[in-house]
This record gives structure tokens, C-alpha cells and sequence, in this order.
């Protein structure tokens, strides 16, 4: 069964008191000229603002999916903001705990990395998108998944979770074959308009750079060096690249900046450690996370 309530949607410009744990903020991002705007803030997430809410994805314009602790405090669930009815649903009803929620290419399913019972597993899982029936696993002889993107209907890209450092890994979901790229990687993975899988390689403490891996080649180059102890970041149509430090968001864009360049602080918004960030046409959501 369905849940539903409504989300608050206004945000007026000031600044709120500090938010434990994390929070999820919409904006209206606007192009003008070679620069962009943000504007009409809405705070999502008052109803569980002392709660986790966090890893947002667009399922489709007006629709986001993200994982939040609100329906159980021992665990987390899949819940999905509608824009548009200005409504919040609970999606996932299990004992286990998913995280990052993320569209498949049918449009049909999304898959999660889950957390098993045993507090230690974790897997790749398919869901239905209402959350109705039950989850299908995916690559069964990888256990230690942290976050995950499809570069395609087959081919996903992997953050596996090892000690001392954190390996990104291309694996075909179906056969389970999957190829160990490099190590040292932040947990943000994106895919650009080349198919390129995106992610941050921390070659050391103080050399953190944005990089692009071509799955046919095998081949990796380097787009840009992050903010300074930044990992998240975005990559709007343009192809130009967000990321936040603090309550400052800035733009790259490759082949033409020098530097990341300010496009807002969000200070004003009670938002002090931009932390997420996604965006899909002209609308975007960031966490802010204490």
C-alpha cells in the first residue's frame, strides 16, 4: 500500500536553523547568457528535517526518488517526491535498507544498493517502480557494492568498498563480469552525453580530480580538479559540470574555464554543506548535510 502526504514547497529567504543529518533542497536552474541562475528555492524534506534524506535521482521531470529514514528510524526505505502534485510517497516496504535509487533503461524497474539483514552485505537489487514484489538481485558474487550508475541496459559502473582504498569497477550486470579500473575513487558516478563513466580519483589528499573512463578504449583523462575536498558533483546538458563546497555552488565548463566559476551561495537558504547534487532540464535538488 501507497502512502502519501503532501511536501512543503515554499522557502523564504532566510537563514535556517542548523539541519542534523541531511536535507533536500529544489531549486529552478535558469541559463542566461553563458551563465545560470538558481531561484525559486523549495525545502522538501520539512517533514523530516531532523531525519536522512539523501541521494536524490530524477526518474523523470517531475519526479525524484531518494533514500530517507523517515518511515523507520532503525533503517532506511525508497521514498519519490512528485513536483508537480506536490506530494510525497513511500516506495519500498522491506527489513532490509536501500540506498541510492537509481533509474534503469526500461523505465519499468530502478535499481538500489541494498544492505542486507546481516548489516554487513552489500548488493545490487531491482525493484519494480511502484516498490510492488519482490527484488531481484544482481551481480550475486559482489558483495561489498557502495553506489553504482548504468552506462547502459547491461553495463554498470561500481564502487566497491575496500580498505585502505575504495576500487571503481565495469561490470556487466547479467554475466557478472566485471574489470577493476584504478583505486583511491570518491563515491559520485555519473555518465556523460559520450557514454564516458564520470567519477572522482583521489589520487592523494590533496590532488582530487573529476575523470571521465571510456568503456571501449579502457582509457581514462582527467576533465578537471575538484573543489578542495569536494567528491559530488552534476553534469547539466551543456555538459558543464556543478559542484558545492560549504554553500557555495560552482560551474565548470570543460574547454573553456579556467576555473570553477561561483554560480550561487546559498547561505541565505539555511544551506552550509552542499554535499549531492542532481539535475535534469531546468530543475535541481542539492543535500545539504551536517
Amino acid at each position: 500500500m501507497l502512502s502519501r502526504i503532501l511536501i512543503l514547497v515554499c522557502l523564504p529567504m532566510f537563514c535556517l536553523a542548523q539541519l542534523p543529518q541531511s536535507n533536500i533542497y529544489h531549486f529552478t536552474l535558469t541559463k542566461v547568457s553563458n551563465d545560470y541562475r538558481v531561484k525559486s528555492p523549495q525545502f522538501l524534506t520539512q517533514f523530516n528535517k531532523l531525519g536522512y534524506n539523501n541521494q536524490p535521482a530524477y526518474f523523470d521531470d517531475k519526479v525524484i526518488y531518494f533514500a530517507t529514514d523517515y518511515y523507520d528510524k532503525a533503517q532506511t526505505e525508497i521514498a519519490k517526491f512528485d513536483l508537480f502534485s506536490k506530494t510525497l510517497t513511500r516506495v519500498s516496504y522491506t527489513p532490509e535498507q536501500e540506498y541510492s535509487p537509481t533509474p534503469m533503461y526500461d523505465k519499468e524497474k530502478f535499481s538500489v544498493v541494498r544492505v542486507e539483514q546481516d548489516k554487513k552485505t552489500q548488493t545490487l537489487s531491482v525493484y519494480p517502480l511502484d516498490g510492488i514484489g519482490y527484488a531481484k538481485r544482481y551481480m550475486n558474487n559482489t558483495n561489498n557494492i557502495g553506489y553504482h550508475n548504468w552506462l547502459d541496459a547491461e553495463t554498470v559502473g561500481l564502487f566497491l568498498v575496500e580498505e585502505p582504498h575504495h576500487n571503481l569497477a565495469i561490470a556487466n550486470a547479467s554475466s557478472e563480469k566485471r574489470k577493476i579500473v584504478l583505486d583511491k575513487v570518491g563515491r559520485c558516478l555519473k555518465s556523460d552525453k559520450a557514454g564516458n563513466l564520470v567519477f572522482v580519483h583521489k589520487m592523494n589528499d590533496g590532488e582530487w580530480y573529476i575523470k571521465n573512463y571510456n568503456i571501449l578504449t579502457s582509457k581514462s583523462s582527467v576533465v578537471v580538479k575538484t573543489l578542495e575536498g569536494a567528491e559530488d558533483f552534476e553534469i547539466l546538458n551543456d555538459g558543464s559540470y556543478l559542484m558545492g563546497t560549504k554553500s557555495q555552488l560552482f560551474r565548470y565548463v570543460p574547454g573553456k574555464s579556467k576555473d570553477w566559476q561561483l554560480v550561487a551561495d546559498l547561505e541565505g537558504y539555511g544551506i552550509s554543506n552542499i554535499q549531492r547534487i542532481a539535475s535534469r532540464k531546468n530543475s535541481l535538488v542539492i543535500v545539504d548535510s551536517l
